[in-house]
């Protein structure tokens, strides 16, 4: 095995599913960057929401902005060193509405396209996924959160949420040449019906991983509005291929995000976006053993290679606001907060913050050797932190 509805209800099922829903449009030819002046700030504690306010200019990291597919929502690296991006369709289900993922390069920045593409294999394992249909087709694709593992013999594999065509798990063997990885589509697995999957993380203790179902897809408005009352709106899912879709029978939370699985698999740390809490549960039960609360609503979760777990997010005052970002043209503010979870006392530091013009509403902050990229729900661009 390897490691490692009413009118509003309308345009947020077919518009964007406001920040867990995002667009990308290909990247031009050479991606840029921007070099900007800090204002970050690193290594201090989290204060409470009240007190906390637009980070103000202190040293500690240099920050620059990298053209990028539209809404650049999750990140993950591959043993190569190569970065594959996600940006998901408009209108994720919609005929013609697709999105894709991306290589970059994390020297040079370069983005190129990773899937659909020509260079795509197909190879269904049917032992595996011998249920999957087959492959999507190139209007189809609308990835989400992704993950990647690796075996102890060298072997990758991708897993991708996907929302177009079908509500499902696409995997791929990620195949490594020496420089940028190839993607070799072997399978599938289509989430529960009413399922609306979020983020994916491999299970190390069998060929399954675990997923969270985000909210209910049929009543967008109305689960959005618990979400932001902190009420329970979804749950963790767990598949294998011996026993298929199981549901954490104590996993309930509003909106689980980003999901992380322990190196030993003995805990799973969830992000809950509404609940603007970090949450670590039994993998089996899914009963809660320790939790810790955050001033944003937390997004997806990266390792360090220490052990510690970069967690960024948004900060949105109310439903108002985060329906404004999507459909009223309100622009969200310039900043990003990004914690650093230490697993061992479950408690919080502020790892890096500051405010960058043109980049807010992050969601994945991807430590990368000595630089950090941070992808976004909102613009063209993703944020490299490199350390001064």
């Amino acid at each position: 095995m390897l490691k490692n509805p009413p009118k509003i209800t309308s345009a947020l099922a077919a518009g964007a599913l406001l920040f867990t829903v995002v667009s990308c449009t290909p990247p031009a030819d050479n991606a840029s960057a921007e070099t900007v002046e800090s204002s970050s700030s690193s290594a201090s504690a989290a204060g409470s929401s009240s007190e906390r306010t637009k980070p103000a200019p202190a040293a500690g990291w240099s920050e620059r902005l990298i053209d990028a597919p539209y809404k650049p929502e999750d990140l993950v690296e591959t043993s190569s060193g190569a970065v594959i991006v996600s940006a998901m369709a408009e209108n994720p289900g919609e005929s013609g509405s697709s999105g894709s993922l991306y290589y970059m390069d994390p020297d040079t920045t370069e983005i190129s396209p990773a899937w659909p593409s020509q260079s795509v294999a197909s190879e269904l394992d049917a032992e595996l996924f011998g249920e999957c249909s087959g492959p999507l087709g190139e209007e189809e694709t609308s990835p989400h959160g992704i993950t990647v593992e690796s075996a102890d013999d060298g072997a990758e594999r991708l897993y991708v949420v996907n929302h177009g065509g079908r509500e499902s798990i696409e995997v791929f063997d990620v195949l490594d040449d020496g420089g940028q990885p190839g993607l070799t589509w072997i399978g599938c697995v289509e989430l529960p019906e009413g399922s609306f999957g979020n983020g994916v993380a491999a299970d190390p203790n069998s060929d399954g991983f675990f997923v969270t179902h985000f909210l209910n897809p049929a009543d967008m408005e109305n689960e959005f509005q618990r979400a932001f009352a902190g009420e329970d709106t979804g749950h963790v899912l767990h598949w294998t291929p011996e026993s298929g879709w199981t549901q954490l029978p104590q996993s309930t939370m509003s909106t689980p995000n980003g999901i992380a699985v322990s190196e030993d698999g003995e805990s799973l740390y969830v992000a809950s976006w509404g609940g603007r809490k970090l949450v670590e549960l039994d993998p089996s039960s899914g009963a809660v053993l320790r939790e810790t609360p955050v001033d944003i609503m937390p997004d997806n979760l990266r390792f360090t290679d220490s052990g510690a777990v970069l967690v960024t997010g948004q900060v949105i005052d109310s439903f108002d606001t985060f329906v404004g970002y999507e459909f009223g043209g309100v622009q969200p503010e310039d900043r990003y907060d990004i914690l650093e979870l230490d697993p061992e006392s479950f408690t919080t530091t502020v790892f890096a913050e500051g405010s960058v013009a043109g980049f807010g509403n992050p969601t994945t902050a991807l430590p990368v050797g000595e630089k950090v990229f941070v992808g976004a729900v909102a613009g063209t661009h993703i944020l490299e932190l490199s350390q001064r």
